[in-house]
């Protein structure tokens, strides 16, 4: 398990993604970046270390949620 944030709900959350192998952790200086593998993404998901909000967590899953919605509708596999 990396230690990706002081939060223990998006230090697991991104451990799950990084788990399941379609994505990449790089550490910056003071955010850790998500980044997905996938050939046509551009995206990263960027994590606060130490969050400072409570609705962080929220806001992270929100985000994901938005580009997986987008990158599925890029490759075809939903239409909008």
């Amino acid at each position: 398990m990396i230690y990706i944030s002081a939060d223990k709900r998006i230090n697991d959350f991104c451990n799950a993604l990084i788990r399941s192998g379609r994505w990449n952790y790089y550490r910056g200086g003071k955010h850790s970046i998500l980044k997905h593998k996938a050939p046509t993404s551009r995206k990263a998901l960027v994590v606060a270390i130490t969050p400072s909000n409570g609705n962080t967590f929220k806001v992270l899953e929100r985000e994901y949620n938005h580009y997986i919605r987008a990158f599925l509708i890029q490759t075809g596999v939903i239409i909008a």
